[in-house]
Parts: structure tokens; sequence; C-alpha cells
């Protein structure tokens, strides 16, 4: 059997070089199409590469990329750069890869709870169309495009929070805040009170209220008709009608002479008696221990003073001392005066 013979196919050499050229044929068709509709074709995936100084927490390759909340890639890869630099090499979609320019922010956000970190992208100020191997710079004055938002860098930030503002320092100031508040109560009680007052003047019916102010107009007038009065009484002054020269020259010496004098006066008496002062506070204290009970004391005083105006009645030529006198042992006295017998 010929090698390009076929058991139960009757085939001749002819027809087997015919069947293989067409074979050939076809198949180096199907390879050039599949080769020349793969170069055509957009690629699934638009790789981008993030140049930076500082990677957050939790990111590593096959995390997901978001744009706008919506998954937008993934994390291909991470290479150490130089000078302490990484390289984050990304896979977007290009539908995301369309949406963003080389101005584009970079958040290393936190997907949840748990930790798990995932990076998102924000678009940017306006620049120039995002292309397929593009080096984004985020080093140098473009480090502030990336924030690490992720659970770790969160917590950090609390932990230093929490101990630059709980200090001794809050505490006193806390202190002086209830002081404070302390001392301005009073002046919250008037409020609270002026508060409550103009709560219950609305519960008043309107008519008593304007009762009120009708009484109140009556005092007004009342008021206003004294005041005339005064004017008038101020007017018919002779001094202010015939000599204002007089009067003048009594109002420039009291102001200029009389005030003056009594001021200097009162200032240099201050001097002058505020050490008798400070005697007479002890004197007055002692004063003061003389009278154990004041209302022992007053009693006993208006019960003496009652006395006395009993014992000295006022006559309507003055008080005369009420009071007996037996003379009628005494004949030196009796005689003469003619009571001989009377008791006086």
């Amino acid at each position: 059997m010929p090698h390009y013979g076929m058991p139960g196919v009757q085939v001749d050499r002819k027809q087997a070089l015919s069947a293989g050229a067409v074979i050939t044929v076809v198949v180096t068709a199907i390879v050039v199409a599949w080769t020349v509709t793969s170069g055509l074709r957009e690629p699934d995936r638009v790789p981008v590469t993030l140049r930076t100084e500082r990677i957050g927490e939790g990111i590593r390759p096959g995390i997901d990329v978001r744009l706008d909340g919506l998954a937008a890639g993934t994390v291909d890869d991470i290479e150490p750069g130089e000078l302490g630099t990484q390289y984050i090499r990304l896979r977007l979609d290009p539908e995301a890869a369309r949406a963003l320019d080389d101005s584009m922010l970079v958040d290393y956000a936190a997907a949840n709870l748990f930790g798990i970190s995932e990076i998102d992208l924000r678009r940017g100020a306006g620049g120039a169309p995002l292309r397929a191997r593009a080096v984004i710079d985020l080093t140098g004055p473009a480090a502030a495009k990336a924030y690490d938002a992720t659970m770790g860098s969160l917590l950090r930030s609390l932990s230093q929070v929490t101990n630059d503002v709980l200090t001794p320092q809050l505490s006193s100031v806390l202190a002086r805040i209830a002081s404070d508040v302390g001392a301005f109560t009073p002046l919250l009680q008037s409020m609270v009170v002026l508060a409550r007052t103009v709560a219950d003047t609305r519960t008043v019916p309107l008519s008593e209220q304007f009762g009120a102010y009708g009484s109140t107009l009556d005092g007004v007038g009342v008021f206003a008709d004294a005041l005339v009065d005064v004017i008038g009484q101020v007017y018919r002054i002779d001094v202010l009608r015939t000599d204002r020269t007089k009067f003048d020259a009594t109002i420039d010496m009291v102001v200029q002479r009389l005030f003056p004098a009594l001021q200097n006066t009162l200032y240099h008496a201050g001097d002058q008696f505020s050490e008798y002062a400070g005697m007479l506070a002890p004197i007055l204290s002692h004063a003061a221990g003389m009278v154990p009970d004041p209302q022992r004391a007053g009693a006993e005083l208006r019960a003496l003073l009652d006395s006395l105006r009993a014992a000295m009645p006022d006559t309507g030529a003055g008080p005369v001392l009420n009071v007996d006198l037996d003379l009628r042992l005494v004949p030196a006295l009796a005689v003469p005066l003619g009571v001989a017998g009377e008791a006086r």
C-alpha cells in the first residue's frame, strides 16, 4: 500500500496531492485571517502603570480597581522601582480608560470593614487622553494625587488624633468651661424665667392685655400732667425770668467752684480718715456684742420708754412728772407750803 493510501479507500497519488494542497491552503487562510483580525481587534484590557512613592496597606495583585464605584479593572502586578518607588500595573476596561486621562487621582481605599483594600480612580482637572501602556507619575510634586484611605491608615490617624486631643490640657479646659457655665447660671435662670413669663403672658386673653395697657396709659396721663406742672413751676421762678445773670453766676459758682472744692475735700478726707474708718470697725463690732439679743433689748427699751411716758404725761405746757410726796412727817416743808396734814 502506498504511503498516501488509506485502508478501504481507493485513491491514487494525484488525488492525494490535490487533497493535501487544498487542506494546506485552507489552514493557511485560517491562520492568516486569525492573525489579521487579532491585530485589528481592540484589546480586552488597557494596561496602565502607576509610578508612586507609597502604597496603601492591603494593595496587592488581583484586587479590584473602581471608577465611580463601579468595577473598572484589576491590579496586574506590583514591582519595586528606583529610589524607593513602586510600579503598580493596572489592566483597565476600555470604557474606564476612555473616561480617564493622565491627570487622574488615585485613592487607596477600604473596600469593607474587614480591611480588604482596593484602588479607586478619580477624574482629574483634565489632561491628555489615557493610552495603553501609559505611565502615570505619582511621585514628587504629584504625590498628593495618591491618597491613602485604607483601614490601617484611618486607624493610625484616629490613634494620633486621640493622643493629640485627649491631653491634660483638655481636662483643664473642660473644667474651666464647667466653672464658667456655673458662673452664668443666674443669667440662664433669668432667661428661663423671662421665657416662662412670656409664655404665660401669651396665654392671657387679648382683652385682658389691652385692659392692662389701658391702666398703664392712665398712669402715663397723670405723669404727663405732673410733668407739665413742674415745668410751669420752674418757668414761674422769678430769678429765672428777671435775673438771669445772677442765676447763671450761681450755676457757674456751683459747677466751677463748689463741686471741684467738694471733690478735692472728699478726696483728701478719704486719705486722712481711712485709718479712722479701720478703727471704727472693731468699735462697732464690740458695740454690737454689747447687745447679744437685739430683739429682747428692743422690747425692754420700748417698755422703759412707755413707762417714762406714763410717768411724765404731757399737760399742754410741757411734760410734768406724775408723782405724789408725803410731807406730813417733814413739818419744816409742810408748814411753809401750807400742806400740813395732806400728802403731796
